[in-house]
């Protein structure tokens, strides 16, 4: 999980910082989190890292929990530990490449990304587009505009994808293509998340 090339490196602006934190949030948050209240679901994969500290699940899951409370130095040694403790499971992979992005170590983020989509059987929007939210951050246009794309094949409702694709297109002077895709995601997203992006 690691690379990148040339092309113009952006810094890292709030607004992009914002959009890893709500990848971190997607990825992370998953089925479990419906079922469970924080308090609750800290509480019971808290035990089972106590009861089963050489599994991989408990330490992910509490790793989430973890991110989603804020506490990103303490989810990051959990999805580290579980890791370490089994290579192939691919379940934390994709919430660490998340932290490492909000980090601005974008080359990680992009390695690990990849690695995850390289391993994993599924089509899952959420991992083309946090690497597209990668490849952007480090100038890759045509490549974030791929893992864009490739989001809404699996999604085509996927109002994450959406913005961004709107952000780099933005970006990139195409005007009427931006438009486009800020409308289809202001037509899909929730309402309160639109709100605070009307502005950008």
């Amino acid at each position: 999980m690691n690379d990148m090339s040339d092309a113009t490196i952006i810094r890292i602006s709030m607004a992009e910082a914002a959009i890893f934190i709500v990848m971190a949030g997607i990825l992370a948050g998953g089925a479990y989190m419906r079922n469970h209240t924080w308090g609750n679901g800290f509480i019971l994969w808290a035990d089972a890292v106590a009861k089963s500290p050489s599994k991989s699940r408990p330490h992910t899951n509490l790793g989430m929990l973890r991110d989603l409370s804020g506490d990103i130095v303490a989810a990051e040694e959990e999805y580290k530990r579980a890791i370490s403790l089994e290579p192939d499971y691919v379940a934390p992979y994709g919430p660490l490449a998340v932290i490492y992005g909000k980090r601005g170590d974008t080359a990680r983020a992009i390695g690990m990304f990849r690695w995850v989509l390289d391993n994993w059987r599924g089509n899952d929007p959420r991992l083309h587009t946090g690497l597209g939210i990668a490849y952007m951050d480090r100038g890759l246009f045509r490549e974030a505009e791929e893992e864009f794309k490739k989001a809404l094949v699996a999604e085509p409702r996927y109002e994450i994808a959406h913005y961004n694709l709107a952000r780099l297109y933005d970006e990139m002077g195409l005007k009427d293509l931006a438009m486009r895709h800020y409308m289809a995601y202001r037509e899909l997203a929730p309402a309160g998340r639109t709100a605070g992006r009307q502005r950008e």
